[in-house]
């Protein structure tokens, strides 16, 4: 398996099939953490710490270098794949879910 920091290239080779997915990929990374069809593994560094994600189906990897990395891909994450406002995805996926809009 490759690793990619190419996040755009990455998530266009990923099926992401609705709310539910993009929002199953966030949570993976916030919590690195096996969430739906992706897993995120954390791992120190010298200088902080790297994430490594990973989604089923998808050959490369995920790399997100540090968490500044980490903090800018789920902004790009936020604003090209929901409707979310004040920059919180959470509170959107819970909005969502409760009008029985999850897709």
């Amino acid at each position: 398996m490759a690793k990619t920091t190419d996040y755009e290239t990455w998530l266009s080779s990923v099926d992401l099939r609705g709310d539910q997915d993009v929002y199953d990929l966030y949570s993976s990374v916030n919590n690195f953490e096996k969430s739906g069809k992706f897993y995120t593994s954390k791992e120190v560094t010298n200088d902080g710490y790297e994430y490594l994600v990973h989604a089923e189906g998808v050959e490369d990897n995920l790399h997100l270098q540090s968490d500044d990395a980490k903090f800018t891909f789920l902004e790009y994450l936020k604003a090209n794949h929901t409707d979310a406002a004040d920059n919180d995805i959470q509170a959107w996926y819970d909005m969502r879910k409760e009008l029985g809009r999850i897709d």
